[in-house]
């Protein structure tokens, strides 16, 4: 099933509804109510999207959005509300859950960095709203950083700066109280400088980009693979989109992790369509910002070796399974 990318996709109105299970009797069928449970249903459509717990707070996708405005303007007060608009929306096309990112939309926000080419390259943030409506997923809202010629994007890890609250009446009332220590905010713009800064003088060798890549966002080659199946066609063309994204940065950028870093985040905000790919956008991005916070410490370390390095964490992506990297080449 197609993804919904249309805000006006998942903007859809929704209602609770009473839950009912039909119980078989000797008397015939019986139509019993479940107490404690009720339905969250797309008023458009019909379709249930949820079953969940009668304490359950609705929180619908434009309710939401309303106070994703007001995050961006107690995280970034210096800015107007006019100045926030929507950069993405993301959703599986049953429509159960939602990502929505908020951008800023001058340069007020911006900060810049200097690659290995000496070309300022300018990175501003955004605030990510994650909502769902079957229970899976709390109400979130993310900020993260993209580099705005291209926006590649990540979501740095959820113990810099993230407002999570369950959906129970007792964390979300009838409005959310945003609270933020401004230098804080302060300190994470100048710590991704610095992360950049660390990227652009780490040498990675070009064969070591597909490897890295594919640890990094823990891209596995399906076992079951057979030769000449859709699956082994579909790594293949993934192989191949891949390679040509690193080919791209290493021509504009050099053989370094920043190079490697854009490769990664571009995969992240911009995943092909292809059936071995298991992850959404979000969960990509998210491993791309916990892979920059990580990789710009270890990379400074005495005796620091990227081959090792790939090794481990390709022998503990998720599941202990060694990613399978594809062949390249290139020496290096």
């Amino acid at each position: 099933m197609p993804r919904l990318s249309q805000l006006e996709d998942v903007l859809f109105p929704v209602e609770e509804h009473p839950v009912f299970v039909s119980v078989k009797t000797a008397s015939g069928e019986q139509r019993l109510p479940v107490p404690d449970k009720k339905a969250i249903v797309n008023r458009d459509s019909g379709r249930v999207l949820g079953v969940v717990s009668r304490g359950y707070r609705l929180v619908s996708n434009r309710e939401a959005l309303d106070m994703a405005y007001e995050c961006c303007r107690t995280v970034f007060p210096e800015t107007k509300p006019g100045e926030w608009e929507v950069r993405a929306t993301d959703a599986p096309g049953t429509g159960g859950h939602c990502f929505i990112d908020l951008a800023h939309n001058s340069t007020t926000l911006d900060f810049t960095f200097v690659p290995a080419k000496e070309r300022p390259d300018a990175f501003g943030p955004f605030i990510r709203v994650t909502n769902s409506y079957n229970g899976l997923r709390a109400l979130a809202f993310d900020i993260g950083f993209y580099r705005k010629v291209c926006k590649n994007g990540l979501i740095l890890p959820k113990s810099v700066i993230r407002f999570k609250f369950t959906h129970v009446r007792s964390e979300i009332g009838e409005t959310i109280r945003f609270e933020i220590a401004h230098d804080k905010l302060a300190e994470l713009r100048t710590s991704f400088r610095e992360y950049l800064g660390v990227l652009r003088d780490c040498s990675v060798s070009r064969a070591q980009f597909e490897p890295l890549m594919f640890a990094v966002l823990m891209l596995r080659k399906p076992k079951r693979a057979k030769p000449y199946s859709r699956e082994a066609e579909d790594w293949d063309a993934l192989v191949r989109h891949v390679t040509t994204m690193c080919d791209r940065y290493v021509s504009e950028l050099g053989e370094n992790a920043y190079a490697a870093f854009n490769a990664i985040t571009e995969f992240a905000s911009h995943p092909p369509d292809n059936r071995c790919i298991r992850r959404e956008r979000n969960s990509f991005e998210q491993l791309a910002g916990k892979w920059v916070n990580e990789f710009s410490r270890v990379c400074r370390a005495p005796g620091f070796e990227l081959r090792k390095y790939v090794e481990e964490i390709g022998k503990n992506n998720g599941n202990g399974t060694e990613v399978a990297a594809p062949a390249h080449g290139r020496g290096g």
